[in-house]
């Protein structure tokens, strides 16, 4: 390279030229060369340049003239030419990472939205193990969930499905799930037909080389192992696609702790209704039923005393009694198949049932106030057996044939009235 052409360079390197300066620089040179060119011309060497040697003499300098600026304009349009590939180069490389931190975050959302909102586990794992196929080089992806000290595999997706499934449960400590969950960290291994803790040879006939294993942690619990495949021997090796892969796996331990948590709720609450119904079976029904077996036996004694009249008015009684505890049966059935629907309709619902079962006309009356109130469902759960039990006992202790439940709201409090 020719000392003009690495001016040209240095010049462009500097960051100074750039494309205005070099079309000055373009215009401005040749007007110099010129100019040169005539002061030349008019000055004492006149004639000796129009003589052979002054003609060579131009002739040379006018070439060097324009090879010089030619060298200058070259290295400083290849600099800038080079400059704008690189500047392209960088921001096509901006562009891919932006486009996969978009896609990495798409599934970051998609993964914890549905880990905060879905209550069907099975539905969020999918949509987990869905966005891992499509945001890392993960070619199938599984989830095993603890069971005290095994793994149980829950979801599975991408190729060899058969495969995968033919060992739906591990020991802690067996295979590499299994020893992920046993050393609680993470396992990559990038050739994993030659790894002893791989013991499925059939998975690695499907030409899988690379394994990921990542415990899921929740506190201080592993509430599963999250194992990945792909037939590459570089996947996942470098620190963005781990990180992409535990991002993911804290939503689906987030997830699973979730659905744990709501199953708990459910069962509690399963438990609770049980206890109820067995202490409204105690109070009513095994009272009434222990009342009408002492009362048989004393019928009994009555007939064999041939007391026909006596025996007539205990089985009256015992009627009556039955019939009692008949109708509260059949409210307490109607109470546990009313679904719910929010407190008015509700109750609403419930209260439409009433005059069929005992001939009590019930007028419900919700002043617009509390037309639209919302309550938290354990509040309006108890506030709808409030108002059973009190209508119970008018059916139990009077003999009125037209109720008013009356039902309004202020900002404090919302009033129920059975009238």
């Amino acid at each position: 390279m020719t000392v003009l052409g690495r001016l040209g360079h240095k010049l462009a390197a500097t960051e100074v030229v750039n494309l205005a300066r070099l079309k000055w620089f373009a215009i401005v040179l040749p007007l110099a060369a010129l100019l040169v060119l005539t002061i030349l011309l008019r000055s004492s060497l006149h004639d000796w340049l129009h003589e052979s040697p002054g003609v060579l003499f131009l002739g040379g300098l006018f070439a060097v003239c324009v090879f010089a600026f030619a060298s200058v304009v070259f290295a400083l349009v290849e600099d800038l030419e080079a400059r704008v590939v690189s500047q392209n180069r960088e921001l096509s490389d901006l562009l891919a990472r932006t486009d996969r931190q978009n896609a990495e975050l798409s599934a970051f959302l998609t993964v914890g939205r549905a880990a905060a909102s879905s209550v069907e586990l099975s539905d969020m794992l999918d949509e987990a193990l869905d966005a891992i196929l499509a945001v890392t080089p993960a070619e199938a992806a599984e989830l095993w969930l603890s069971d005290g000290g095994s793994l149980t595999l829950e979801r599975f997706r991408g190729v060899g499905a058969a495969t995968f499934g033919s060992r739906p449960s591990l020991l802690v400590g067996d295979g590499l799930p299994g020893a992920a969950a046993d050393a609680r960290s993470a396992i990559v291994v990038h050739d994993a037909s030659f790894d002893p803790r791989f013991k499925t040879e059939e998975i690695t006939a499907l030409g899988l080389q690379t394994f990921c294993a990542l415990p899921l942690r929740h506190r201080t619990r592993t509430v599963g192992v999250l194992a990945v495949a792909a037939r590459g021997k570089t996947a996942f090796a470098s620190p963005e696609e781990l990180r992409v892969l535990e991002g993911i796996g804290e939503q689906i331990a987030l997830g699973v702790e979730n659905a744990r948590l709501h199953e708990q709720v459910l069962d509690r609450a399963v438990l609770e209704e049980r206890e109820r119904i067995a202490r409204e079976l105690h109070d009513g029904l095994a009272q009434v039923l222990g009342y009408i077996n002492t009362q048989t036996q004393a019928v009994k004694k009555l007939l064999e005393s041939r007391k026909i009249g006596e025996a007539t008015s205990e089985l009256d009684a015992m009627g009556t009694v039955s019939r009692e505890v008949y109708a509260d049966v059949r409210e307490a059935i109607v109470g546990l198949r009313t679904a719910p629907k929010g407190l008015i309709p509700t109750i609403r619902e419930y209260l439409s049932r009433l005059p069929r079962m005992n001939g009590c006309e019930v007028e419900l009356r919700v002043r617009e106030d509390a037309e639209s109130v919302a309550l938290v469902p354990s509040t309006e759960i108890q506030l709808v057996r409030i108002v059973q039990e009190a209508l119970s006992n008018v059916r139990k202790h009077s003999r009125a044939s037209r109720v008013e439940v009356i039902i309004e709201s202020n900002e404090e409090a919302v009033v129920v009235d059975v009238v």
